[in-house]
């Protein structure tokens, strides 16, 4: 499941950009759960908000076709609160530990399974400190791509330093993050849960002239530079810089047609 701090305003940004986003049925459920939020207390109300939402995203879509996802939306909606968090705090001392670690990898798991850990106790403590979030999840957060063999490496060297405990059940592949430490300064805040392994690289690097790391414009996604060395700074992530060329060579092409008028 994607991790995303503040529900509502997600939500409300979905709704009105009138879009579905990568994963549909996530996406369903927390605009149910924002309507929620906003006085529509039947669930008869709700589906009808959401059978319009949908209509609005795609209006060719099937109600017929898309009703057990829709009505899976609205009850799972009722389940459960709107995460509703402002940042997550990550102190000195915890970072101070994970910049000791013997490899950059190494620290990028350690920091994203930090943040998770974090995240799942600040949704709900009884977690505490549990991550249950996929394999791959988790090294696409950590922005880790490698072999098994070597993410079960990573694994095992976290838990030999005394950072993990593994489930005792052999079909649980939960990990628990045993090095929280609330006792320093806070030294980092994560408020944004894309790409937090560039976040925690553009931190390490925080005191070079040149960080190769930095947070675009437009989105605020943490990225890494095309050409650090270029003379002018890149402001802008790959998707969001295509984004606003697209856009500037139709408001150029609208005005000239209106100029030709």
């Amino acid at each position: 499941m994607s991790i995303v701090l503040k529900e509502n305003d997600w939500a409300e940004k979905m709704i009105q950009s009138k879009s579905l986003g990568k994963k549909p049925s996530e996406t369903l459920r927390r605009i149910a759960r924002y309507y929620i939020d906003n006085g529509y207390e039947k669930k008869k109300e709700v589906r009808h908000k959401l059978d319009i939402f949908l209509l609005q995203c795609d209006p060719l879509a099937s109600l017929p076709k898309w009703d057990a996802a829709l009505e899976y939306a609205v009850t799972s909606a009722f389940k459960y609160e709107a995460v509703d968090i402002d940042k997550l705090d990550i102190t000195e001392n915890e970072l101070k530990l994970i910049e000791s670690l013997d490899g950059v990898q190494l620290e990028r798991l350690a920091f994203t399974l930090l943040c998770l850990a974090k995240y799942w106790y600040a949704v709900s403590p009884e977690t505490d400190y549990w991550v249950n979030n996929k394999d791959n999840e988790i090294m696409a957060l950590a922005n880790i791509n490698t072999s098994i063999k070597r993410q079960c490496l990573l694994y095992g060297v976290l838990k030999d330093a005394g950072l993990l405990r593994f489930s005792k059940r052999i079909d649980n592949t939960n990990v628990r993050v045993c090095f929280v430490d609330e006792s320093s300064p806070v030294a980092l805040s994560v408020s944004d849960f894309r790409n937090l392994g560039y976040q925690y690289m553009k931190y390490k690097y925080r005191k070079h002239k040149r960080n190769p790391y930095f947070e675009c414009e437009n989105c605020g996604i943490t990225v890494k530079y095309t050409d650090p060395e270029k003379g002018r700074k890149q402001k802008f992530c790959k998707a969001c810089a295509t984004e606003i060329a697209v856009q500037q060579r139709v408001n150029y092409i609208m005005r000239r047609k209106n100029l030709d008028v």
